[in-house]
């Protein structure tokens, strides 16, 4: 009744979808690690090794978000996590040098996974400038809560819904974290 055509098709259909998402799922756990700690570094103001593991990660998912278009597989959701985690990453750096967003790159992203990416940078933002209240470095956290104020301006254009709304959330929580450390350091000066 069935043919045997059809389901050693389908079966080998299956397989390969299963094979390359191991491999996808695989190899975005250790980009997703390497894009965290380019964010580190970017912390800790070692710029220049920052670049070249951006740089590195960006070649490798070229690579993967070919691959994974080929099998259907672009919407993997660690695929996406370790994109998003990246942009995160190569926002931060740019806000650091003080350049735009986004910046050019060698593959095509999704809006989903640039508008999450922009809300986590928020939560980086924060972090760098309770490094810098520590230092006392007023005109630093002015930069990081005025770019925090901006993104958050251009997320409460969206209808986001799901978790980019959680997210959105956040980035509101993480403005008033950044004018709290504001007010704090402008009344120790």
């Amino acid at each position: 009744m069935i043919s045997k055509t059809f389901i050693k098709k389908l079966k080998s259909e299956i397989e390969n979808a299963g094979s390359g998402r191991a491999k996808i799922i695989r190899e975005t756990n250790s980009l997703l690690r390497e894009a965290k700690h380019a964010g580190f570094q970017i912390h800790r103001c070692a710029i220049k090794e920052a670049e070249l593991s951006l740089s590195s990660i960006e070649k490798r998912l070229k690579e993967l978000v070919q691959e994974a278009e080929k099998r259907g597989l672009r919407d993997e959701p660690t695929l996406k996590s370790a994109i998003e985690e990246f942009l995160e990453s190569i926002f931060f750096l740019r806000v650091a040098q003080e350049k735009t967003l986004p910046p050019k790159l060698s593959f095509k992203v999704k809006a989903d996974e640039q508008l999450g990416a922009l809300s986590d940078l928020t939560g980086e933002l924060v972090r760098a400038a309770t490094l810098e209240a520590t230092k006392g470095n007023f005109s630093s956290i002015k930069k990081y809560r005025n770019a925090t104020e901006e993104l958050f301006g251009v997320l409460l254009q969206m209808d986001l819904r799901g978790i980019l709304r959680q997210k959105r959330d956040d980035a509101r929580r993480n403005l008033k974290r950044l004018e709290d450390i504001l007010y704090d350091v402008s009344l120790k000066k």
